[in-house]
């Protein structure tokens, strides 16, 4: 009985060890390795989902004149497609990612609106 207690005390603490290692956190939808091309090209998705958010809350807020916003949304929106068109996504991924891009711009331009 001895033994038994004593193998319990050392598998108890070493399974709370390793449970991070065997069993831990999932890998993102969209995240690939470092430094690969799915990577520069989610890097550059995202940079550009941040931009058209930032430039919609600038708009907003009138911090951009209105012909400032149109040329920078443009010159987003166009990053943004080339930057879609080169993941070569399926049609589901491609509109997974665009209400996610349009749920962050509205999230941005309610911000204002709300406050």
């Amino acid at each position: 009985m001895l033994v038994f207690v004593a193998i319990l005390l050392t598998l108890a603490p070493a399974a709370f060890i390793l449970w991070p290692f065997v069993f831990g956190p999932k890998r993102s939808e969209f995240e690939y390795e470092e430094g690969s091309e799915q990577a520069d090209l989610m890097m550059r998705w995202e940079a550009a989902a941040a931009g058209l958010a930032g430039a919609e809350l600038d708009h907003a807020l009138g911090n951009l004149s209105t012909q400032d916003y149109e040329a920078m949304n443009r010159q987003l929106l166009s990053e943004a497609a080339s930057t879609m068109a080169e993941m070569e996504l399926s049609e589901d991924e491609e509109e997974r990612m665009l209400s996610s891009l349009r749920e962050e711009v509205s999230s941005a331009r309610a911000r204002v609106e709300g406050a």
